[in-house]
């Protein structure tokens, strides 16, 4: 067997394999003899069929077979075996030329882990969103909440629609030109609050200050122009056929207790736990928006070469993704090629990851120990329940994989805490950070224009 190593890229490698003929010979006629001694072939008794016949109607498969255990030994003793190369992924076979007693003749292509050396971090700015609850969010949190409880009463037939009422419509479509109804264009019982965020702004101003029984015209706009569908506008006759008002909770002992889970008693231990779960939420996007600035800036740090091999292996991940959100089976009209295109872009960056996050770990010397996983179980055990960090991790280990996800997840943390220290961080207010986006945003596009 003769192999030679040819280096394609830093990160690629091609394998090359001989093996001649009368090396091959003895293997190949042993597993032709040990597939005569299991198959039947008509007018011979058992294991007593010429081998000739044999190599005939088995000879191919045979050669595959061989061609591959050949192709694994070569792969294990010169690339493996010697620790030379951090290979990462499958191999590819790029080239198989073999046929039963003609020599082997295979080339591979195989990835090996970038080496590299993460850039200092110190002298790198990245913006940090900070935010301090307000009395006036909390209030708003609050009224959120009664709405969210709040009975709906009709109005009376004088009084009209106010900014946060609801309505109940007829919308019929009406010829541009002549102002008439269009058969078959009408939707009855349309319903809506007139503070819902989604609800087309002409419609809402339209139907302001009606009151049921009323009707109004009103032109709407069709199409959606950041997909590229030509804008243009639809008239509609809108006639109001309902109208009600919210009807708020009082915020009394019963209410609290009700909305709070049995958290608060009284106004002031509402609002209180109102504040810390909206300045937890506050927070936790904060983490994120980090996580994903410290993310995008060593990706651009670092833009080391990626092997195919891995990109094939992130694909395959989102390839088990689609299976396992559909029962386990991929769907009938998946098309799983074209998917894989659509998708290598992000793959690559996935990949790109991967070999930075696994660098900070190794730099740093991160590690989760025994103490991370007690501290987590600590923390998420609810003694109020009876559910003490013994039980909870009892009922973790007892689930195949899921104590390796607890391992991921705090290994995950610990390399972004690591990472924030390296960075210079400069904290903004929501609006200064949005402003700062913004900036990002338009200068991305004027380097990248379309």
């Amino acid at each position: 067997m003769q192999t030679e190593i040819k280096e394609i890229s830093s990160v690629e490698y091609e394998l090359t394999l001989h093996v001649p003929a009368e090396e091959l010979q003895p293997e190949l006629d042993r597993l032709l003899r040990q597939i005569r001694a299991r198959v039947q072939l008509k007018g011979f008794r058992p294991g007593k069929a010429p081998l000739s016949l044999v190599k005939k109607l088995y000879g191919d498969e045979v050669a595959l077979e061989l061609a591959e255990r050949k192709i694994r030994e070569a792969l294990e003793q010169a690339v493996l075996e010697p620790g030379t190369y951090k290979v990462i992924g499958r191999p590819r076979v790029l080239r198989l030329d073999y046929k039963p007693d003609a020599d082997l003749h295979a080339v591979l292509r195989f990835g090996v882990r970038p080496e590299f050396e993460l850039k200092p971090l110190d002298q790198e700015t990245i913006p940090r969103l900070v935010h301090q609850v307000t009395d006036e969010e909390v209030e708003e949190a609050i009224k959120r909440l009664q709405k969210e409880e709040a009975e709906l009463v009709d109005l009376p037939a004088d009084t009209p629609l106010g900014a946060e009422d609801y309505a109940v419509v007829d919308l019929q479509r009406l010829d541009e030109a002549t102002g008439t109804p269009i058969i078959g264009e009408k939707e009855e019982g349309v319903s809506f609050f007139l503070d819902d965020p989604r609800l087309r702004e002409e419609l809402r101003q339209a139907l302001l200050g009606k009151k049921a029984g009323e009707t109004v015209r009103v032109d709407l706009p069709h199409g959606d122009e950041e997909a590229g569908e030509p804008a243009h506008t639809h008239r509609y006759e809108v006639r109001v056929r309902e109208t009600k008002r919210r009807e708020l909770p009082a915020l009394d002992a019963e209410f609290i207790q009700k909305i709070s889970r049995g958290q608060a008693s009284d106004e002031a231990g509402l609002r209180e736990l109102v504040r810390k779960e909206l300045q937890a939420r506050w927070d936790q996007e904060s983490r994120e928006l980090l996580e994903q600035e410290i993310m995008h800036r060593l990706l651009t740090l670092h833009p080391i070469p990626v092997p195919e091999s891995a990109v094939e292996m992130v694909l395959d991940e989102f390839v088990e993704d689609v299976r396992q959100r559909n029962n386990g089976r991929l769907p009938e009209d998946f098309d799983e090629t074209a998917f894989r295109h659509a998708n290598r872009a992000l793959a690559e960056q996935q990949a790109r990851w991967k070999f930075i996050f696994d660098k900070v770990v190794e730099t740093f010397g991160i590690e989760v120990t025994e103490e991370d996983i007690q501290a987590f179980f600590e923390k998420q055990a609810d003694p109020e329940s009876g559910l003490s960090a013994e039980q909870l991790r009892q009922f973790y280990e007892s689930i195949p994989g899921l104590i390796d996800q607890v391992r991921s997840r705090l290994l995950h943390q610990k390399v972004f805490d690591t990472l924030a220290e390296q960075f210079k961080l400069e904290d903004l207010d929501r609006e200064a950070y949005i402003e700062r986006l913004k900036a990002q945003r338009e200068s991305a596009e004027a380097r990248n224009p379309e």
